[in-house]
This record gives C-alpha cells, structure tokens and sequence, in this order.
C-alpha cells in the first residue's frame, strides 16, 4: 500500500509545477528541525527515536548546489535504549521546469552510529548491546515548486543504500516551507521508507 501511495505520488508531482507565476526559489539556507522516527528497529525492537538535525544548503551556481546536515536521535523504553547520531554530505541539481517551479536531483554520501543497548534486568544478558557504523549514500529526484506567495512544497522520490548488509530502499521526501519574510521562514517534512516514516518540523533561514 505504502509503495503504491509513493509511486502516485512522484507521478503527481510534475502537476503542481505550475502553481504560480515566478520562481524566486532560493538554494542557500540553514535549517534547524525536531525529528521524530516511527519504528526503527534494533535487534529486533521497535524503538521511536527523536531529536534534531541542523541541516544548510549553498547554491555554488543558479544550477548547482551543495548541502551537509548533522542529526542525532535517540529513544529510551523499558526494553533498553537506542542513539543514532550521524551526517551527510551532497551535491544537488536543479533545472527550470516552467515559471514557478525547479527539477531537482540530488546524490548525497551518508554516515551514521546506530548504537542500540538492551536492558539486562529486562532481557536477562550481560551483554546485549551493538554498535554499528552505516555508511552508504541516497540519490533522490523530483519537483521543488512554488505553490503560491511565501509557500513552496517539494516532491521527491528516492533511493538509499548501506553497508552491514542493509537492502536498498526506495522512499518519498514532501516538504513544505512557508516564508514570513525573505529570511524566515517555517519548514514541515515527511519522508516515507520502507518500515520507517520520518517527520520533521522547524525553522529556516534563507540567505
């Protein structure tokens, strides 16, 4: 069903490029969210993991930008704990596709410490932790467009892949930022995975 709902929605994505009459999208911002992860799964545990990412991008050329972010999340329950601090680092294109709206695509390098420890007194072992270090990459693409005065929306699908023998992974990234001023502005996302939806909220900065 989740896959079904991603695939129809990167094919709607090219008919709301036209939602208004100039671009003015801007590529060079820094970003501050609260993220909340639902069902990361760590020896075989559901943990919700939240916690914040500081995110920027840079537009280097009206067609070429670059963008880094730094998060960390972790979730405590009776069962034991979970952390996952981690960054990114990427290079990202975008192309007109009418008044009002950008082709973008992105390639992105991805490195995170997944460290999960297990509650002796409620699993009954002396050890029960494990600490692994994902490395890998994303590569997403679709439409960022203004959908009307102060408000763009954005589109993407994508695909991920890691290290430790992790299966590569389709998703979908929406967003939406809406502006108060040419600086400030309030920022919503979701992003869909197999097995693990991701909401962020924040602000942004644009410059």
């Amino acid at each position: 069903m989740k896959k079904s709902f991603i695939a129809l929605a990167l094919a709607a994505a090219p008919f709301f490029a036209n939602a208004s009459e100039s671009n003015g999208i801007g590529y060079t911002y820094a970003q501050l969210d609260y993220v909340y992860q639902d069902g990361v799964s760590g020896h075989g545990i559901n943990f919700y993991p939240n916690g914040g990412v500081l995110s920027g991008s840079y537009a280097f050329t009206d067609n070429i930008f670059g963008t880094a972010s730094y998060s960390a999340v972790e979730d405590s329950r009776d069962h034991g704990k979970f952390k996952n601090p981690g960054w990114t680092l990427g290079m990202g294109l975008n192309t007109p596709i009418g008044a009002s709206a950008d082709w973008v695509s992105q390639i992105s390098y991805a490195d995170s410490d997944a460290r999960v420890k297990l509650r002796e007194s409620y699993w009954g072992c002396t050890d029960c932790r494990e600490n692994l270090n994902y490395q890998g990459g994303t590569i997403s693409t679709g439409v960022l467009g203004r959908v009307m005065d102060g408000l763009t929306a954005n589109a993407y699908l994508g695909y991920e892949d890691y290290n430790h023998h992790y299966d590569g992974n389709f998703y979908a990234d929406f967003g939406m930022v809406y502006s108060f001023n040419p600086t400030w502005g309030l920022h919503g996302g979701l992003r869909l995975a197999d097995g693990v939806d991701t909401y962020t909220v924040g602000v942004r900065a644009s410059f």
